[in-house]
């Protein structure tokens, strides 16, 4: 088999992956579609290659009314659309003859700005995406958002934030958190990126995590697991969860199993607007808690009525001490 035979026949096997995941809900067809493109990166440059045509299809057919000056090349147009029609339902065949002009040098549309949005710590916030997805806002949490016609991409500055993201084959969406990757293209998942730790929770689908600054393996994950990398830990935590709790501060609450308790001075710091400390004597101490969220002063007295600890006021924030 000839180089060319191979490009097109990975080009082929592509346009079928495109296809198939077109409004497809099956989450082992998304599996599947995932050990196809890590399996070779000519896969991924293939796969790229059909989705980057099927969008400047849709920029062109939107311009056409307009546009008078291109120069279409009828012998690519004819083998383009035999290909096609190989592979795609009859529905897609006219799609199809227009792909052809993706061939062209067609000039990308220019990257939108980048949109902020925030919290402070009194309340969380729903923002619903220009693409469909959703993002919910813990307290005291920064993302950026940039949405295009190739890809979805959230910065989450600091905080916490959980997603529900609309699939769409052709533009991956992407959130970038402590230095680290999380990939998407139709979940809904958990991200935390707050005082040096980085989490990700998922609850529907699967998403891709990248490697980590300690140059451990990129990691995948699928519902009901989660990942966790604390502040100086050497490697990332992986367990299975009930990913449900890991949204609960959503519905107000704030739930945690056999949880250390530095996780919990983490939550309190960010709720709080301020840095909360362990005292050395309570570093190994693990505990199990339901909090109902308010103000700074009612999470506190939760706490201390649950747990054998008292948290002080300090001139650097708040330390939590063994109790009396």
């Amino acid at each position: 088999m000839t180089q060319s035979d191979i490009e097109e026949e990975q080009h082929d096997a592509a346009i079928t992956w495109f296809v198939l995941l077109q409004d497809c809900e099956e989450e082992a067809v998304w599996l599947a579609h995932r050990d196809w493109l890590e399996a070779d990166p000519a896969h991924v440059a293939a796969f790229d290659a059909v989705a980057r045509i099927w969008i400047e299809v849709d920029d062109l057919m939107q311009d056409s009314a307009s546009s008078t000056a291109e120069v279409i090349d009828l012998d690519a147009r004819r083998d383009e659309r035999r290909r096609w029609r190989s592979l795609w339902r009859p529905a897609a065949a006219a799609a199809a003859v227009i792909a052809a002009v993706g061939l062209l040098q067609l000039e990308r549309l220019r990257e939108p700005a980048a949109e902020t949005f925030q919290t402070d710590a009194t309340a969380t916030r729903t923002i619903a995406l220009a693409d469909g997805s959703r993002v919910v806002l813990n307290r005291n949490t920064v993302i950026r958002v940039r949405l295009s016609d190739h890809a979805r991409l959230i910065e989450l500055s600091s905080g916490e934030a959980a997603f529900d993201v609309h699939r769409d084959a052709t533009r991956p969406f992407s959130v970038l958190a402590n230095g680290r990757e999380v990939r998407v293209l139709g979940t809904e998942f958990n991200v935390l990126n707050q005082a040096g730790a980085f989490g990700v929770t998922v609850r529907r689908g699967l998403v891709s995590i990248s490697a980590g600054s300690n140059g451990g393996p990129s990691v995948r994950l699928p519902a009901g697991t989660a990942l966790m990398h604390r502040m100086d830990a050497q490697t990332d935590t992986l367990t299975k969860v009930k990913a449900d709790d890991a949204f609960a501060w959503k519905d107000g609450r704030l739930i945690y199993v056999d949880r250390p308790i530095s996780d919990i001075a983490r939550d309190l710091g960010r709720y709080g607007g301020d840095t909360v400390a362990v005292a050395p004597e309570l570093a190994a101490m693990r505990a199990s808690a339901v909090l109902t969220i308010g103000d700074v002063r009612s999470l506190d007295r939760q706490l201390e009525l649950l747990l054998p600890i008292r948290i002080e006021t300090t001139a650097r924030g708040r330390r939590i001490v063994p109790a009396p």
